[in-house]
């Protein structure tokens, strides 16, 4: 019988953050185990992830390293870095891992398809959504702002040319692919780089103008919001497992319980009964094999 495919893991006092979901996360083929100097590895190891405090002068290869408070590894050249999202001690490159819930029923709404539904709602053509200490307002560029119900902050994710917003509301923002401008904290909080995920304004004058801005400007709106998107995405447990996997060269067998075209969809944000999933099913159905494997019988769209 073949031996598992296993990571190593070696872990000092602190345990990061976000360490356990990672871990969870990796392919189903990959078997993390803990790991110490002083025993003998198990059959199978094929990589190594060290906590930065107990990392040795050599390391065994291939390895990365999960930057931890209070000891820093230096500068570690092409070697895998992770860290928990948000940590001051994160340098750039970094895989950043965030334990934030992504919105249930988000998805990225694109520019052409929100300037639509404004239409469609008789809202201005072009609209900026802002997430306040004192509430949610909108409005059109340069204008006065209206207020509205917090729980209305999704919908202004949503349909907003450009958004204003920190923290939670940051994050809903990105779930929704919405061109955001932040404060540097915020960027820092969510593992975002400013001028290619999100804008950053060092005071609300400054964050103001740089949304209206955004919201005239279509093409830099949509560039932003994919990045933005991305990024966040990319922090969540999951993509991190999956680059750190790539990085170290640990090859997986390929393991899915469907469809390339469902996990596409699926990755996209597709919702279950879109018009749009049940053209896909359509347009592959002549496929070999395309209704019998990979859809998911339990949705109502295949029924």
């Amino acid at each position: 019988m073949t031996a598992p495919v296993r990571l190593a893991v070696h872990v000092g006092r602190d345990v990061p953050e976000g360490l356990t979901a990672v871990l969870a996360a990796l392919p189903p083929d990959v078997q993390p185990v803990a790991a110490s100097e002083r025993e003998a590895l198990p059959e199978g190891t094929v990589a190594h992830l060290y906590c930065s405090d107990v990392l040795p002068r050599r390391p065994a290869t291939p390895y990365a390293v999960w930057r931890v408070p209070g000891a820093d590894a230096g500068d570690l050249g092409d070697v895998p870095v992770l860290a928990d999202a948000g940590a001051e001690h994160v340098r750039p490159g970094d895989l950043q891992v965030s334990l934030r819930a992504w919105p249930e029923a988000a998805r990225p709404i694109l520019p052409f398809t929100r300037a639509g539904l404004r239409r469609v709602r008789d809202l201005p053509g072009r609209l900026v959504g802002e997430a306040r200490p004192d509430g949610v307002w909108w409005g059109v560029p340069g204008g006065q702002p209206a207020a509205a119900p917090l729980d209305t902050w999704p919908t202004l994710a949503a349909l907003s040319s450009a958004v204003v917003a920190t923290g939670e509301e940051l994050w809903t923002a990105l779930a929704w692919a919405a061109p955001a401008v932040t404060d540097a904290a915020g960027a820092r909080l969510l593992g975002l780089t400013p001028d290619e995920d999100v804008l950053v304004g060092d005071d609300p004058a400054a964050r103001s103008r740089l949304a209206a801005e955004l919201a005239d400007d279509d093409l830099r709106a949509a560039r932003l919001a994919r990045s933005g998107w991305q990024t966040a995405r990319s922090h969540l447990p999951p993509g991190v497992a999956a680059d750190l996997c790539r990085r170290l060269g640990v090859r997986t067998a390929p393991h899915s319980s469907v469809s390339g075209l469902t996990a596409a969809l699926d990755a996209l944000g597709t919702p279950p009964h879109s018009l749009v999933r049940r053209r896909a099913r359509a347009a592959t159905a002549a496929l070999p094999g395309a209704v019998t494997a990979g859809w998911r019988p339990h949705r109502e769209e295949h029924s």
